[in-house]
């Protein structure tokens, strides 16, 4: 797409107010639309009455464990760069528990395992959840019963969850028994990867024989480094515990870079979200740095094309800030923040075409309610300049 010829740099330069105002709202957009940030969980409803955690809470601090249910002499364990903490428990079930600590020491998941199992008809809560839930796993739990003509003891996994956080729930099916919930999985959703409940290490204390779980990734690799550094910098970047940390974020996604991913697309990721990290740090140079790094992975990804274009604007080379938004919209052309972002960087130095945009935008999210507040925005935008034009 051809840019319509602009007016001279200077003229933005000069008005400092305009510039300001642009700024302002590049940077919002950057630090939510603009950074790709995950969507929210789809995952049906996740209501229970199954209490798991007790004084256990995800995104709790270990300190803050010390001072209530993390006792000295417990089991702990190296976990790659974090801690795991091992807990049995007797009463009111028996169990084994697993609180797992990140390289910051908060809490990122909680695996219960629950050998004998636990009867639904206890928790009718979660009984009704679980049955609106489709199956996301089955597997069997000892296929050597196969082997002896047996019909083998089985598992389905239910996947359900919340804004940032996934629940597991594994069921346990014998032959002429009621299903049995033999495992609970709460994790940050960055994390799940890492903290499958289906691996040999949950289900070997269910004591099967032969398991058929997911193989466990091993805790001392560079690329387990790596993917819990990038899971420890989405959960800083993204606000997972209600705040967001981008000097936290900068440190793991450098660190996850370091240690090297395997799969480009998500080293490509791992440098934007470094980018979006400097950003949200004030640091525009080196954020375009870690974003032209990323583009030289993945040169074709709209949403890297859009925060290239924030940061470009940022450092105040508006021409190559719209033509890094019009490349995104080449690649998406309904990708509605970058729509907005290019109107914005029209605003000064060519109205005309900001109104067009902003009314394109207005058509593209007519129908979306998550965008209300930005619509808002965009028509007192074109308010503005409209009566800008008339005087």
């Amino acid at each position: 797409m051809t840019a319509t010829p602009i007016q001279p740099l200077q003229r933005l330069r000069a008005n400092s107010g305009i510039w300001k105002s642009l700024a302002g709202i590049l940077c919002v957009c950057s630090l939510t639309h603009c950074a790709a940030t995950p969507p929210p969980s789809s995952l049906p409803p996740s209501a229970t009455d199954l209490n798991l955690l007790g004084q256990i809470a995800l995104c709790q601090t270990k300190a803050e464990a010390r001072k209530s249910w993390l006792k000295p002499g417990g089991q702990e364990t190296p976990w790659g760069n974090g801690t795991e903490h091992f807990q049995e428990i007797v009463l009111p079930n028996h169990q084994g528990q697993w609180v797992v600590f990140n390289e910051d020491e908060t809490v990122v998941g909680v695996i219960t395992v629950f050998p004998d199992g636990l009867p639904l008809d206890d928790y009718p809560t979660l009984r009704q959840t679980i049955s609106q839930l489709p199956p996301a796993r089955e597997f069997y739990l000892t296929s050597s019963q196969l082997l002896e003509g047996q019909i083998p003891d089985s598992a389905t996994l239910y996947r359900t969850g919340k804004s940032t956080t996934t629940h597991q729930y594994y069921l346990r099916h014998r032959s002429k028994q009621d299903d049995r919930l033999i495992m609970a999985v709460f994790v940050l959703d960055p994390y799940e990867s890492l903290l499958d409940g289906s691996q040999p290490k949950f289900l070997s204390y269910l004591d099967v024989s032969s398991s058929t779980g997911t193989p466990a990734p091993s805790t001392t690799s560079q690329e387990f480094f790596a993917l819990q550094q990038f899971a420890r910098g989405e959960i800083a970047l993204f606000a997972s515990c209600g705040h967001k940390q981008p000097d936290i974020a900068q440190d793991a996604y450098q660190k996850a870079i370091q240690y090297g991913l395997s799969d480009p697309k998500q080293l490509a990721a791992a440098h934007h979200r470094l980018g979006l990290s400097f950003i949200q740090l004030g640091n525009f140079p080196a954020a375009k740095t870690a974003i032209e790094n990323a583009m030289a992975i993945q040169p074709h990804a709209s949403n890297i094309l859009n925060s290239y274009g924030t940061v470009l604007v940022h450092l105040k080379n508006i021409p190559a800030g719209i033509q890094a938004y019009e490349q995104a919209l080449a690649l998406q052309p309904a990708y509605t923040q970058a729509r907005f972002n290019l109107a914005a960087a029209f605003e000064s130095i060519n109205p005309k075409r900001a109104i067009q945009e902003y009314e394109t935008f207005l058509v593209l999210v007519e129908d979306n309610p998550d965008e209300a507040a930005q619509a808002a925005l965009a028509k007192a935008k074109i308010q503005t300049l409209e009566g800008g034009r008339s005087r």
